[in-house]
């Protein structure tokens, strides 16, 4: 019997003390201490309300004919740490003849002789006329297609700047740096100028050296007529030259990247692209006309798309100089403060019924014990 009493008062003891873990239904609705906060808190903003001057270098990558070194800067200002706008411009500072360009001027195309059945002039430079030996070449003469080369001169855009990676970077276990990866687009514009100087020693064309009084209207009578013979010059018009200089209006896009030295300061690796309608050697690029004529612009144009793709490599100095760091906003703290107020008010309600009137004590008796009616403890024991 002592045995049964002491594992029933053993198996009461852990169910109350099981009862008294379980968390009331207050207390499983209360709000974790982390909830409702951002992921990341106390986080460094290098980019939010900061601008970004950025001196920076760069070269071209896909010029067909002239390769350039370009110089230049960028201006960029973040709204929030991952948008903001920005300006760039770059001015091509120094020219490099391509292979292609390079293989053009030392045999690939025709040049011309100083007069139709001579030989080149070197005295005069290379002449107007066609060698009979070159008269099933399709090609235009070295110095036409000379005369109406185009390059880069300088390029610049606006644009809408996205950073949607940022973080921090190991190197080797050892260097630690923040970075961030970004993209951008917007509207470009790029210049050209003649690649070749005008008047310049075999870069002029036939027409001008000729002379010819229509070299650009086939309407007329007299188009590419030569006054000394009288008849039609035959490179006039089948290659006719027009450089396409001047300023265009493109899109731009591209992407880059940042790795912080310090709170102000960058690397600034990108690659841009701006992409123009252009024709590089201003010469005709249709077979729908007869004869041939070079239209830069409108319908039928001979123009192409040109992507100038460029990458660039530049500094970047932050304004202000100090980077802020995350905090949160006393609204949500306010709204927590709320939110804890309120859990507190719902538990000290489920916490607070009435207690119950204590059990009435049964009366006492007066009789005193009857004989031998057990008493006495001594004698019940025994």
């Amino acid at each position: 019997m002592k045995k049964t009493l002491k594992l029933s008062l053993t198996a009461a003891a852990i169910c109350g003390a099981g009862l008294c873990l379980l968390p009331s239904e207050a207390q499983a609705k209360k709000p974790g201490v982390l909830e409702g906060k951002p992921v990341v808190v106390d986080r460094l903003e290098l980019r939010k309300l900061r601008f970004q001057v950025v001196p920076q270098i760069g070269v071209s990558l896909s010029q067909p004919f002239v390769h350039k070194g370009l110089v230049g800067a960028k201006l960029r200002f973040d709204f929030t740490d991952w948008i903001g706008v920005r300006a760039s411009f770059m001015y091509g500072a120094v020219d490099v003849e391509g292979k292609l360009l390079k293989a053009l001027n030392d045999g690939g195309l025709p040049r011309g002789i100083d007069n139709a059945s001579g030989d080149i002039d070197m005295a005069s430079g290379e002449g107007p006329y066609r060698p009979q030996g070159e008269l099933d070449n399709p090609s235009a003469l070295r110095h036409d297609f000379r005369a109406g080369l185009t390059k880069l001169q300088l390029q610049a855009s606006l644009d809408l700047a996205f950073t949607p990676f940022a973080g921090k970077l190991g190197l080797f276990s050892a260097v630690f740096t923040e970075y961030d990866i970004y993209i951008f687009g917007g509207v470009g514009f790029v210049n050209w100028v003649r690649h070749y100087p005008e008047g310049e020693l075999g870069s002029t064309s036939t027409s001008d050296l000729l002379q010819l009084p229509n070299s650009t209207d086939p309407s007329l009578d007299n188009y590419c007529e030569d006054p000394n013979t009288g008849a039609a010059n035959s490179e006039c018009l089948l290659h006719p030259v027009s450089p396409d200089t001047g300023f265009r209006v493109g899109g731009s896009f591209g992407a880059g990247l940042h790795l912080f030295i310090t709170d102000w300061m960058s690397i600034n690796p990108e690659v841009h692209d701006i992409v123009v309608a252009h024709n590089d050697a201003g010469l005709n690029a249709t077979i729908a006309d007869v004869p041939p004529q070079v239209t830069n612009g409108g319908s039928g144009s001979d123009r192409v798309a040109r992507h100038n793709v460029s990458f660039n490599l530049g500094f970047a100095f932050y304004l202000p100089p100090k980077a802020k760091r995350s905090r949160l906003e006393q609204k949500l703290r306010d709204q927590k403060a709320s939110d804890a107020a309120a859990a507190g008010g719902a538990l000290s309600v489920d916490s607070s019924s009435e207690p119950a009137e204590p059990a009435a004590e049964p009366p006492a008796s007066d009789a005193p014990p009857e004989e031998g009616g057990g008493g006495d403890d001594t004698d019940f024991l025994e």
